[in-house]
């Protein structure tokens, strides 16, 4: 192990992370500091909405149970369909293994596992990831330079066009070095980055780590410092997650091999790499990771110090909803998949809220149905006035009715892709109402749905609301809106109408100050020559 030869190499040092102060001797009754009078109000230093707060975890826990009653109905269609039976589980096992096991645990972890830095990742169900045992002193451009000289690949983001690459290289059993790596979370952000080393072609094999900037002037437990947290595991095949059901990597439950081998690697593509080794970071244990493998860790933490001159910086470029490029290559892959879910079902509405209205005895067929126990009441209407002109009237109501709702709900699917978060949890909001108009006329009203409706209409609104309430999502959208702010705020305040308004008004100043001074130099010439008199006499 890398922690064992500490002592072979002069480049790397075995360093202790132990403070170690004496506390002050006591000369006064000890005081109680915990109660309000003395410590005050807690204040919570980063500034939130908790409205907004309340309205994201509602939704989130909406989706679950979402999930959850789309779950039921597809298990209770599942009985007695013998033709239709496997394909209904094979999309039960997927809806539970995608959507509501996710979900479920996402929820419960929220409240059970600790939101501070223990070593551990977090998977974005909240199940505790990889452990951490890499650190790294140095800039962004410098890990990239080392990484790459040392042979590795950087990993794309999970986006349209990557998922796509690994469905071809899984189908058709070709390398794909830069595919994804699933996400994980330190300090509640994904990942900046990952890098890769596929082994012998195989995608089922490969070395990879992840990389996270740490948060300014946030130390290590014990008091050290670094710039970057990693976390490398091996993935020696592919099954099964024991929490999920999803299918995953799995990991080589050694993760120190793989810790040793990355540092390994960087140090012989750049000798002038040091190494520092945090004996005892964390205590040696064995536990699980997020997809239910074994891990195994003497606790150790390495420090790689990089001093080469690293690659020239490449800022990011906006994100434009007119390039299909950015949109396939840029997206988050969820929101992305959501809206588009969520476009196609509301197109499909206005087209068959028109061949409904066109279509006069499919109209009728409808309001009887939909009139249930008031059959004879409308048929007795129907008889009474002409029944022509009340389906004109029924359908062009419909058509009308379902064209507003529509057009609003595609604007905020726009302005949701655009950033908008306001958009985000407005869209959240008629997506969740559609979903319990639906489920409760299925629940309350006895209504028996076809398997269309089921999979189709509710399994589309159950995935876009997950989407909408994904980390991913609300990133996306809450960057994107503290963006558009700083712009306009930028923008007004280099608006040449502004620029001249204050020009005018620095002008405006100038001139009162000038004539103020004027004036008191007036007022103080004369007191001067009468001061000046009465010196002389």
């Amino acid at each position: 192990m890398f922690a064992e030869r500490a002592g072979m190499s002069h480049q790397k040092r075995v360093l202790r992370p132990i403070r170690s102060d004496v506390a002050p001797p006591v000369t006064s009754p000890p005081v109680y500091r915990g109660d309000i009078d003395t410590r005050g109000a807690a204040q919570d230093l980063v500034p939130r909405s908790l409205w907004v707060d309340f309205w994201d975890t509602l939704f989130f826990i909406f989706a679950g149970i979402a999930a959850l009653v789309l779950t039921f109905m597809i298990l209770a269609n599942t009985v007695g369909h013998s033709f239709w039976g496997f394909p209904i589980a094979f999309i039960f096992w997927a809806v539970t293994a995608y959507l509501t096991l996710p979900r479920f645990h996402a929820i419960m972890t929220r409240i059970y596992v600790p939101d501070y830095f223990i070593g551990r990742t977090r998977t974005p169900d909240g199940l505790l990831g990889d452990p951490v045992n890499i650190g790294l002193i140095g800039t962004e451009e410098q890990i990239h330079q080392v990484m790459q000289d040392a042979g590795w690949t950087r990993a794309d983001d999970v986006t349209l066009v990557s998922s796509w690459k690994i469905i071809l290289s899984t189908i058709t059993r070709r390398s794909y070095a830069e595919a994804p790596v699933s996400p994980l979370k330190i300090f509640g952000k994904t990942q900046a980055f990952a890098y890769q080393k596929e082994v012998d072609g195989n995608p089922e094999k490969r070395h990879h780590v992840r990389f996270w900037k740490t948060p300014d002037g946030w130390l290590l437990p014990g008091g050290h410092q670094v710039d970057w947290l990693a976390a490398g595991t091996y993935d020696s095949g592919v099954g099964f997650s024991f929490f999920t059901l999803q299918v995953t990597h799995r990991i080589d439950a050694e993760t120190d091999f793989e810790r040793d081998y990355i540092v390994e690697s960087i140090q012989y593509a750049h000798p002038e790499t040091r190494v520092e080794i945090l004996h005892d970071f964390s205590s040696g244990y064995h536990a699980r990771n997020g997809g239910g493998d074994a891990i195994r860790t003497d606790g150790a933490l390495l420090v790689v110090i990089l001093n080469n001159e690293g690659l020239e910086p490449q800022e990011q470029e906006e994100i434009h909803l007119s390039s299909a490029h950015d949109l396939a290559y840029r997206m988050p892959l969820s929101l992305l998949v959501g809206s588009g879910m969520l476009i196609a079902v509301t197109l499909a509405d206005i087209v068959n809220s028109v061949i409904l209205a066109l279509s006069r005895p499919a109209l009728r067929a409808k309001l009887l149905e939909e009139g249930s126990g008031n059959d004879l009441e409308l048929l007795n209407l129907f008889d009474q006035v002409d029944s022509d002109v009340l389906l004109t009237i029924t359908g062009t109501v419909l058509v009308g009715f379902v064209a507003i709702y529509s057009a609003v709900h595609l604007f905020l699917l726009w302005s949701t892709l655009r950033g908008s978060s306001k958009a985000r949890r407005l869209a959240l909001l008629l997506t969740a109402l559609n979903f319990a108009a639906i489920t409760g006329g299925v629940l309350w009203g006895h209504q028996s749905l076809p398997l269309s409706t089921i999979f189709f209409q509710l399994g589309v609104a159950v995935f876009a609301m997950l989407a909408f309430t994904s980390d991913a999502a609300v990133q996306y959208t809450a960057t994107r809106t503290f963006h558009m702010r700083d712009t306009k705020i930028v923008q007004r305040a280099t608006h040449p109408k502004v620029l001249e308004h204050r020009a005018q008004r620095k002008a405006q100043k100038a001139q009162k100050a000038l004539k103020a001074q004027k004036t008191h130099n007036a007022q103080k010439a004369p007191k001067a020559t009468s001061a000046s008199g009465a010196h002389r006499t």
